[in-house]
């Protein structure tokens, strides 16, 4: 049975080209990058120095990321970085300074990612707010019935998509060169080494190895921060919408009192009725902007009570699934509405405990550490 990458279509002209320049192992599709320096300064950010411990240059890490990028897809990339004078600097420390930079890399583009997301899910809050205030507004004829009503339609569609769009370029449009660097290591070079001007390798280390090492986000951890995403920016969403719906109910409102006092009925009851109505639902906007912002601080990392928005999703769980039942009879559009409120809840509820759970598990292994760490300092 042939081999999986037999499969793969080599373009033979170029594997001959790089063949004069970097000792390719077409058989296991290796390719060893001879990387050479003149002194070991030239790869160290002079900036930021310590005692014993050397951090990579970041330009020197894009510029050998380039050089990857020129190898085919197909093949694994051993880096041999070598150097003529490494200047009393001990290769295994800039080895591992390398490795620090790469790792520092990756948490730089998990924050990156995380503010970069934030930002597209506050756009996505204003597009829809602008374009549910826009059909509101329309279906109400507040812009008339003239042409400048359909001009007035028009801008504001224009504006709420514009946010929209906007949202899908920062989020899924725009790339990382952080995001480009960090994953093109992780996926493409097998390992790094570093030899004297002879090519006597003096330290080497498997990047594979070393990958599982660094503390990226776990699967859980990913699902609970997108969860958390997902849930505030729908609460947020909703928390507007139903503001503006309150407010624009307003001259409805007088209109019932207005056509209760002409009926002869007392208006006293109908306009406290709409003042517990009106504060009861300004409570409601309220408590799903405050859940909204709480949800979207955890995502970013801030720490938060969790309490609060954990009693908040389990009430609006039960409430809109009470009003299902109770309003059985009900339009299909409205069920739909609560459905997905549950569905939102639900997913919100999930982010929340599972930011709770992961933040108790690191601080009990911070403890633990800290415990192990002040024994090894007795010894």
């Amino acid at each position: 049975m042939a081999k999986k990458k037999d499969k793969i279509i080599v373009n033979k002209r170029e594997i001959d080209l790089l063949n004069k320049y970097y000792e390719i192992d077409n058989e296991n599709r290796i390719v060893t990058m001879p990387l050479h320096y003149e002194k070991a300064s030239d790869l160290i950010n002079n900036k930021i120095i310590s005692k014993d411990n050397y951090l990579f240059d970041y330009e020197e890490l894009t510029s050998i990321n380039d050089m990857i990028r020129r190898v085919p897809i197909m093949y694994k990339v051993n880096i041999d970085i070598q150097i003529d004078d490494y200047e009393d600097y001990d290769p295994k420390e800039l080895l591992a300074g390398f490795n620090d930079q790469m790792e520092l890399n990756q948490y730089n583009y998990q924050r990156e990612n995380r503010l970069k997301y934030l930002k597209a899910g506050i756009l996505l809050i204003i597009g829809v707010s602008i374009l549910f205030l826009m059909g509101y507004a329309k279906i109400n004829g507040f812009f008339g019935d003239d042409t400048r009503a359909n001009v007035y339609s028009e801008i504001f569609d224009i504006i709420g998509w514009v946010f929209i769009w906007e949202m899908v370029t920062v989020a899924f449009l725009t790339p990382s060169e952080l995001g480009v660097n960090s994953n093109m290591f992780k996926l493409r070079v097998r390992e790094v080494s570093f030899s004297d001007s002879n090519k006597n390798q003096l330290a080497i280390e498997s990047l594979y190895e070393k990958v599982k090492d660094w503390d990226s986000e776990r699967r859980t951890e990913k699902a609970s921060k997108y969860s958390l995403l997902i849930g505030g920016v729908a609460f947020f969403s909703i928390a507007v919408i139903d503001l503006i719906d309150m407010v624009t109910s307003f001259p409805a409102f007088i209109e019932i009192i207005n056509a209760a006092g002409d009926a002869g009925v007392d208006q006293s009851k109908i306009i406290v009725s709409l003042i517990y109505m009106t504060v009861l639902n300004s409570a409601v906007i309220v408590l799903q902007g405050f859940a909204g912002y709480l949800a979207l601080r955890m995502y970013y990392g801030r720490k938060v009570r969790v309490v609060f928005p954990i009693v908040f999703s389990v009430i609006l769980v039960g409430l809109s699934i009470a009003n299902i039942v109770l309003s059985s009879n009900e339009a299909g559009t409205g069920i739909v509405r609560r459905i997905i409120s549950i569905l939102i809840a639900i997913l919100y509820l999930f982010g929340v405990i599972t930011y709770m759970v992961l933040n108790k598990k690191r601080k009990n292994a911070e403890e633990i550490k800290a415990i192990f760490t002040e024994n090894d300092n007795k010894n």
